[in-house]
């Protein structure tokens, strides 16, 4: 190949030169312009095939393929970012010596190269001269010796005679022997006392199905819970009373943290009852003690221990040197090897080559690699080896892990079926099959199967579904030889039959006496016989020997087609729901809350909702139908329609305003996942009648004001888009994330509405966390808007701005900020409002936030004063989401007003 390239440059130039040897200007330029231009192609071309080869990082995966996986399989930031040096450190150790390069630079600079230089006998000279025992001399001879005739038997077949170890009798053998009956007569009651079992007999319960009653007669009978303890129970089951036994508790000294704490761990199992007769119980100590320090990679740990009380112990520990890790490689074989999510492993391991040996550790990186082989369909999957040499005294382990993925299986049609077969699906099987993120001979992945169920759930069609992957069984493998037999097999010329064949002599065992066995007849036991067994009882076990047996022949069908058979069961016996609630707002004060759903209304897949919530300010009603368009979750329209009432308070000079409004219109909603851009395109009609109450003198109200409240009926015909993105590393509880979202609304006084107007809003909102386990955090949040209209007097009241509020201005009453104009509140024509908040986590779970609100609702030249405010508050992790509890002051207002703002949900 590289030949061939400078023929080419060669020849290229032998071309050229008859036009470079002129002092023609013209010849000249032409070939300066040809040059640059065939010039800059190449070296883009050679740009592009770097780059390319740059993102080809590890096995065919770039590092963001990488990164994504690690993410899916739970790792925190921190040991992602250390990809991009990891890769780099194992394509270092892919370099191979170039041994042919390396005899050239010897043969023309012999001086050079001080590795190649031959050992000169002069050398030696140098070397220090040490005395060696004879006695040691003669041993390492002698087992040499040994060592030699032991493997010439072992060619030639002759088994080794197995040594025969008696081992010293336990505490409890010794007691069993010193107490053993000495006399006849203790020998003869003993003799009748195994006779007496032997004639023990097995009768059938004939005169019922139920076991006699054997409780004691005087028991107390059972209090039954009184209903404040039954309503509790039916949140949280009671839980029943257990015979507690009683444990030790360890005091460790001496140790590193993780040695301490599995030695406490370890020990909190021993009982008290055993630690009673400490003599005794110090040998099982140190066991445990043992198998903990070990477990944490301190195979030379010493210990010492202490009675502290009945119930305590002190252990000092003396931990030596641990266990460090010399050697690990992990390597896959089979269709998936190059999969990133086995490949992330081999670069993110739980513990790397220079750590403390952690058997843990490598449990969970075995358990990391089984996962992501079956989670991505590779059910034929096994290891080939998986081996922990650990080298004393030298205090070293070597790790070796070979996995083969075999073949992908593929996922097949999904079967939606009914819990009861006699009933038919209430959707049409087009609608059920949208749900499912798959075609027929998709690559099977846990996640469409799960989101197959998500799916489903969050539809609310059905009371309960079950989705149902059928997985054949693992395979198991015979393990292949660690490195080091591997070594000697190979060495030796010995077969690895030679080893199974030595092994399996020694467990076969042939024996020419014959042994007889009773065999107890079945038919005498209660309920074995199934005509006997209660109907329901055994229809069920009937129906659970079907599914058993269908559930076999699916595996079977799997393993050999290589299709995973996916079967949803579904049960919609309650169609209609109803709920209701009651809570408290600190903008609406005390609210009841009613809920009416109807899952499914026809074979379509459509769906009604209808919402009231009734509070001192605020009452609504509104109803929503939903239509299936491409997906029912994700691509649907709903036609919506309500009523609401809302009083306002304090609009200015002893007047206050009740608005009711009537709204129709209809949407059409496209999700696509968690972190996609959100979009829905609406229609919207609002008729408001607002209501004036209180002494007014109509000379003092301004006309912005005037003509809303003069016009009692006002009317708009909106049409709008929004569009949303929400990026977080939590939907309920996020620690890092970012929302932004748009929306634009217009209407024409052409059609159905008072004026030309068009309403764009902007809020961007981001949250961060720092620190160990994200203690520290940061949520920041700005929020804008505007109204263009040709008469901005007769803009709704309704669709003004206004700002104050659990979600506004904390610190203001809801709605309570607003341009005035001769003491009365007419709405803005802007809005501009910015948060910044700190949160600490003191205690799992648990923040207190301090944060600063400023912002206001602005007239169109924006010359009403923001407004201020601070407070602090408590926030909780629950598992519904940041339960928020603030206290904030406005502090621009001269009375220095003192709210309290309670809120329920994600701060994104």
């Amino acid at each position: 190949m590289l030949a061939k390239i400078k023929f080419k440059k060669s020849m290229l130039a032998h071309c050229m030169y008859g036009i470079f040897n002129t002092n023609d200007l013209n010849k000249l330029l032409c070939a300066s312009i040809f040059l640059s231009v065939c010039a800059a192609q190449s070296s883009y071309a050679l740009e592009t095939e770097n780059v390319e080869s740059r993102s080809q990082t590890l096995a065919g995966n770039t590092q963001k393929q990488l990164e994504n996986a690690a993410e899916q399989q739970g790792l925190g930031k921190e040991k992602i970012d250390q990809i991009d040096e990891r890769i780099k450190e194992i394509n270092q150790d892919k370099v191979a010596v170039d041994s042919v390069e390396m005899l050239q630079q010897q043969e023309q600079n012999p001086a050079t190269l001080n590795d190649f230089k031959p050992i000169e006998f002069e050398q030696l000279e140098e070397l220090p001269e040490n005395n060696v025992d004879s006695a040691l001399v003669n041993e390492i001879f002698k087992v040499a010796e040994e060592a030699k005739v032991e493997a010439q038997n072992f060619r030639n077949g002759v088994a080794q005679a197995p040594e025969i170890t008696v081992n010293d009798a336990t505490q409890q053998e010794i007691s069993e022997i010193t107490t053993a009956p000495t006399d006849v007569k203790d020998v003869n009651e003993l003799i009748r006392s195994i006779r007496a079992d032997n004639k023990i007999v097995v009768e059938a319960n004939e005169y019922g199905r139920t076991l006699s009653d054997m409780s004691v007669e005087d028991q107390e009978p059972k209090k039954e819970a009184n209903i404040f303890k039954r309503i509790l129970y039916s949140i949280r089951p009671a839980k029943f009373d257990t015979a507690k036994v009683e444990r030790i508790s360890a005091e460790v000294e001496g140790a590193p943290t993780i040695l301490a704490n599995n030695i406490k761990a370890k020990l909190s199992s021993f009982t008290t009852e055993a630690f009673s007769d400490f003599n005794a119980a110090v040998p099982q100590l140190r066991t445990l003690s043992n198998q903990a320090a070990q477990a944490v990679g301190y195979y030379n740990a010493k210990f010492k221990f202490q009675e502290m009380s009945e119930n305590k112990v002190k252990v000092i520990v003396e931990a030596n040197d641990p266990v460090l890790i010399e050697e690990q490689n992990i390597e896959f074989s089979g269709a998936g090897k190059n999969l990133a999510q086995l490949q992330v492993i081999r670069v993110l391991p739980e513990q790397d080559v220079g750590d403390i040996l952690n058997h843990g550790a490598y449990e969970a990186t075995k358990t990391r690699i089984v996962d992501a082989a079956t989670n991505n369909g590779f059910f034929d999957s096994y290891w080939r080896l998986h081996d922990v040499k650990v080298k004393q005294p030298q205090n070293k382990a070597d790790i070796n892990l070979r996995y083969e993925t075999g073949e992908r299986y593929k996922l097949g049609e999904v079967e939606f079926r009914m819990s009861d077969p006699t009933k038919p699906l209430p959707i049409d099987l087009k609608v059920l099959q949208s749900m499912a993120p798959w075609k027929a001979g998709a690559d099977y992945t846990a996640w469409r199967v799960n989101s197959l169920a998500n799916n489903l759930t969050n539809s609310r069609y059905f009371n309960y579904t079950l989705v149902d992957a059928v997985k054949p069984d693992p395979i198991e493998k015979p393990l292949e030889l660690p490195p080091d037999l591997q070594a000697l097999v190979d060495q030796e010329k010995i077969s690895e039959a030679a080893f199974a064949d030595q092994t399996e002599s020694k467990k076969i065992h042939h024996s020419a006496t014959e042994v007889t066995q009773n065999v107890v007849d079945e038919n005498q036991f209660a309920g074995a016989n199934s005509a006997e067994m209660n109907p329901n009882a055994r229809m069920m076990q009937e129906q659970q020997e079907v599914k058993q047996s269908e559930t076999e022949l699916l595996q079977e069908k799997a393993r050999e087609e290589k299709i995973i058979p996916v079967i949803v069961t579904l049960n919609a016996d309650r169609l209609n729901s109803l709920e209701a609630g009651i809570g408290y707002g600190t903008d609406t004060g005390v609210r009841l809350r009613g809920q009416y759903r109807r899952a499914i209304v026809n074979h379509l897949g459509h769906s009604f909702d209808a919402n009231m919530e009734l509070s001192q300010i605020r009452q609504s009603f509104d109803g929503r139908y939903n239509i299936p368009y491409k997906h029912p979750l994700n691509d649907y329209i709903s036609l919506v329609g309500g009523y609401e009432r809302e009083e306002r308070d304090s609009i200015g000079n002893d007047m206050s305003l009740v608005i009711e409004s009537a709204v129709a219109g209809a949407d059409r909603i496209i999700k696509g996942s968690r972190k996609d851009w959100q979009h829905v395109f609406g229609v919207r009609y609002r008729l408001d009648r607002v209501t004036q109450s209180g002494l007014v003198d109509l000379e003092n109200i301004p006309d912005a004001f005037l003509i809303p409240g003069a016009n009692q009926e006002q009317e708009s015909l909106l049409l709008g888009y929004e569009t949303s993105k929400t990026t977080s590393d939590n939907r309920l509880n996020p620690t890092q994330g970012f929302k932004q979202s748009y929306k634009v609304q217009v209407g024409s006084s052409s059609l159905l509405t008072d004026t030309d107007m068009a309403i764009v809003n902007a809020t961007w909102k981001g949250l961060y966390s720092l620190g160990e386990n994200n203690d520290h955090q940061f949520v920041a949040g700005l929020e804008t808007g505007y109204i263009f209209a040709k008469d901005f007097a007769k803009v709704p009241y309704n669709l003004r701005f206004f700002a104050g509020g659990d979600q506004s201005l904390r610190g203001f009453d809801y709605k309570s900020l607003s341009p005035e104009e001769y003491g009365y509140k007419v709405g803005g024509q802007a809005l501009a409002i910015g948060s910044l908040e700190y949160n600490y986590q003191f205690k799992e779970g648990w923040r207190a936030a301090v944060f600063s609100d400023v912002g206001n609702a602005f007239n169109d030249k924006f010359s009403n004063d923001p407004e201020y405010s601070v407070g602090v508050g408590i926030r909780w992790k629950s598992p519904i989401g940041p339960i928020r509890l603030d206290v904030a002051s406005g502090i621009s207002d001269p009375d220095k007003p003192i709210r309290l703002h309670f809120f329920i949900g994600s701060q994104l």
